[in-house]
């Protein structure tokens, strides 16, 4: 049999004896592994892993800015993505992405909105995509007019259609017009946006003015070979001075944001996830401090037993072996019920993690993830183990033959290395516990910043109107009209509203404007308002204060003047000093329009609540009827009770009409703080379980000094020692040990805290607050683990004590 196997079943054995040490091992090992290999496999999937596209390197997306006004991720003007893919020498193809949603009906089936893309034929060949089933699109099918061909997502050909093989040449209804399948695309396949469902083809217009100048588009390139992203850049910014001066109405003010896909699809994510990794890495740093603790305190009753093996002419290599062998098997089982929970913990964030994490489905648990696991669990066996195992060898063995209790050298020398380990444990507890509280305070903040509306009581859904007998837009009115009685007289409904775009859910639509009276500003200096089409009851559903003038009413109809509601933000910007109403704004819509103000009422958080106030612009619906709009319902319960009732009403008024995205206010805020609220709770759990085990190693550390110097102690006492000197002596060292860790842990705080700085909102990352509470909260763990082992030692007999081996 060979030694190492030997070793193994020898530490099976000698674990076995040791149920109590092993269990606790083994759940500081498990939840450091586990956490370990949990974000691990997030970080891998969102980070790591390639894009699912061939030479995924060299795709690029490409949006635009404004320089004069400081935005940028602005989406493409059409005449743009024309001219780069004639002048560009460094990309090998431009595709154009315009994202939509279309309504899905007929074939018996209940009508459904689907989240679609207008692409460009060259998208799916451009990113080295093949369907599973038919083929994408042609070149021929790509051109001015109505389109007429579509690609499914496999998971819509599975939900919807029944996994049918003979589905592509058939048509379906879409947006009430036949579109025949010709394709259906890989599991799971997306570009920027999760969760499309269907692919039509862009059908672009260079000649219509509207496709020209309207910057609605999504910009795909590939980088040809030998071409760097730095050239690219460079070009890219040449071809903007030079279409500024060709289209200046167009693109003054405007350049190319060229980033790599990749790039743009994490996002803001990266630093989040890096942070989250370095704090399980700090986790997993305590659970090994912790469980080398305890391999010491095992040690150190183990000494005879080494000495003999020593003196029957093991070598000190052999031992060694011996001990690592016991760890690394410790280890492994640690790492075994880790790779469980972290599984489970895998399965979770793809079930539950927030929609704005990219590439969520994608985060699964497999076999990566159990690989990754073992080798974590063998580095951390040996990391661990090394330094008990060389401890344990080493030292006087023939003192250790005659030794009676007394301690000795190696006694003394394994103290101190405990202590070393509790010190380090508490600075990386201390590390991960300022960190969770600087999110916590954070998430606090995000929480109480007014969004501008009442999201108490508040149900919203959405009804899109494209396709069917409700796409004109005489015919959206009309519908608006006849169902809004009807929900309002439902049980349980206080009032009913209804608006194109809601907070907190996106930027959605916008226009260029101006001031009617004042000069015209140049056009890259023309500024750009959302825009929304509300019901006249809309501000009063949503609590959005009315603040001058007045909301608006029955009378402003699609025969009466234009008329606009703005808010408080572009009140301030554009009338400082002066009352806006009777105000008129120049609107550049197609035709164009000149609205004149009647009200101004508060401003709503947009897109996030730690985001800015954008200026907003509201019309009247019967005005300005867009394609779909949001029925926004305020009840006197519990908003998802009568959510039943509205789909039935609906229904019944029109059985086509597809009803969506049912959602509460409570939801609306939740989803804006879904990132922040999901890292909060990650690294708040992992500094939970650093605090524990930091105890836990100070309780050891200090109980087991105890038991050392039982004798040391008995002597004290018989010459005179009270309880309270005692206590002072033990406690003292307690201290000493956390004061040293606290001290090492606020300095590698104030370093690493600065990568969260983009994480945090409304706090600084070196708040004095926060660290002081956290620094104190630690210490008074520290002593009250340190209390119990010091009463012990309190209530010892002097007798009993010296007569101790």
């Amino acid at each position: 049999m060979h030694p190492l196997v030997g070793d193994l079943r020898r530490g099976v054995r000698l674990w076995l004896k040791s149920r109590g040490l092993a269990a606790l091992a083994l759940v500081a090992l498990a939840l450091g592994i586990g956490a370990t290999t949990a974000i691990f496999s997030v970080v891998n999937a969102v980070l790591l892993q390639p894009l699912p596209f061939h030479d995924a390197g060299r795709l690029l997306a490409i949006f635009e800015k404004n320089i004069p006004q400081q935005k940028s991720d602005l989406y493409v003007a059409g005449i743009n993505i024309y001219e780069w893919r004639r002048r560009s020498l460094t990309v090998s193809g431009v595709a154009a992405i315009f994202d939509g949603k279309m309504v899905l009906t007929g074939g018996g089936m209940e009508g459904e909105e689907l989240k679609s893309e207008r692409v460009s034929a060259n998208l799916f060949p451009l990113l080295g995509v093949q369907p599973v089933l038919g083929r994408g699109f042609l070149a021929s099918e790509d051109v001015p007019g109505p389109a007429s061909v579509a690609v499914l997502s496999y998971e819509l050909w599975q939900r919807r259609f029944g996994a049918d093989p003979s589905l592509p040449g058939k048509s379906i209804r879409l947006r009430g017009s036949d579109y025949t399948v010709v394709g259906v695309l890989p599991p799971g396949f997306s570009v920027i946006e999760p969760g499309v469902d269907v692919w039509t083809t862009l059908n672009f217009d260079i000649n219509d003015p509207r496709v020209a100048s309207g910057r609605s588009l999504t910009a795909i390139a590939r980088l040809r070979r030998g071409v760097t992203f730095e050239q690219a850049v460079s070009e890219f910014d040449s071809m903007g001075a030079s279409l500024e001066a060709a289209y200046p109405a167009i693109d003054s003010g405007y350049r190319a944001m060229v980033r790599p896909l990749a790039e743009h699809i994490v996002g803001k994510t990266r630093q989040a996830l890096l942070v989250l990794l370095a704090a399980v890495g700090l986790l997993l740093g305590i659970a090994c401090a912790n469980v080398a603790n305890l391999l010491l305190a095992r040690g150190a009753t183990r000494r005879k037993e080494i000495a003999v093996r020593a003196a029957l002419g093991a070598s000190r290599l052999r031992i060694t072996v011996q001990l690592l062998a016991e760890s690394v098997l410790l280890a492994l089982a640690g790492g075994a019920l880790g790779a469980v929970l972290a599984a489970a913990a895998v399965t979770l964030v793809a079930r539950l993690g927030p929609a704005n994490l990219p590439r969520l489905a994608q985060i699964h648990a497999d076999w990566r993830l159990l690989l990754f696991a073992v080798v974590i669990s063998v580095l951390t066996g040996l990391l661990f183990g090394m330094a008990p195992a060389l401890q344990i060898s080493s030292g006087n063995l023939n003192a250790a033959l005659v030794e009676s209790g007394r301690g000795g050298t190696v006694g003394r020398s394994g103290r101190t290395l405990r202590s070393g380990l509790v010190v380090l444990e508490i600075a990386l507890a201390l590390v991960v516990l300022i960190g969770a509280t600087l999110l916590a305070r954070s998430f606090n903040r995000l929480r109480s910043v007014n969004p501008g509306f009442d999201t108490s009581n508040l149900l919203t859904c959405r009804l899109p109107f494209s396709g069917g007998r409700n796409a004109a837009p005489p015919r959206r009115v009309a519908f608006l009209h006849d169902v809004m009685p009807r929900l309002a007289a439902l049980p349980g409904v206080r009032s009913v509203g209804a608006c194109n775009g809601l907070p907190l859910t996106g930027l959605d639509a916008g226009v260029m404007f101006a001031i009617a009276d004042r000069p015209a500003p140049p056009p890259d200096q023309r500024p750009m308002a959302l825009t929304r089409s509300v019901t006249t009851d809309y501000f009063r559903v949503m609590g959005i204060p009315l603040l001058a003038g007045r909301e608006f009413t029955d009378a402003d109809t699609s025969q009466s003047p234009a008329v606009a509601v703005i808010d408080q933000a572009l009140a301030r910007r554009f009338f400082p000093g002066a009352s806006p109403l009777g105000g008129r704004l120049a609107l550049d819509w197609s035709p164009p329009v000149v609205a004149q103000v009647v009200g101004v009422v508060g401003s709503v958080k947009p897109e996030t609540v730690q985001g800015e106030d954008w200026a907003t612009i509201y019309s009247p619906y019967d005005q300005r009827p867009t394609p779909a709009t949001n029925i926004v319902i305020r009840t006197a319960g519990e908003p998802l009770a009568v959510a039943a009732s509205v789909r039935g009403e609906v229904r019944r008024l029109d059985p086509e009409q597809p009803v969506g995205e049912v959602r509460t206010g409570g939801d609306l805020a939740a989803n804006a703080v879904g990132g922040a609220r999901f890292n909060t709770l990650l690294l708040g759990l992992f500094g939970a379980i650093s605090f524990v085990l930091a105890a836990v190693g100070i309780y050891g550390v200090v109980s087991y000094d105890v038991g050392e110097r039982v004798q040391e102690l008995g002597i004290r006492m018989a010459l005179g020692a009270q309880k309270g000197d005692v206590l002072s002596l033990i406690l003292g060292h307690a201290v000493r040990l956390a004061a040293l860790g606290i001290g090492l842990g606020l300095a590698g705080a104030l370093v690493l805290t600065r990568l969260m700085t983009s994480m945090l909102f409304g706090v600084h990352p070196r708040d004095f607050g926060t660290y002081a509470a956290a620094a104190v909260g630690l210490a008074v763990v520290a002593l009250a683990a340190s209390y119990l082992p010091a009463r012990r030692a309190m209530g010892l007999d002097p007798i009993k004590a010296l007569r101790h081996e």
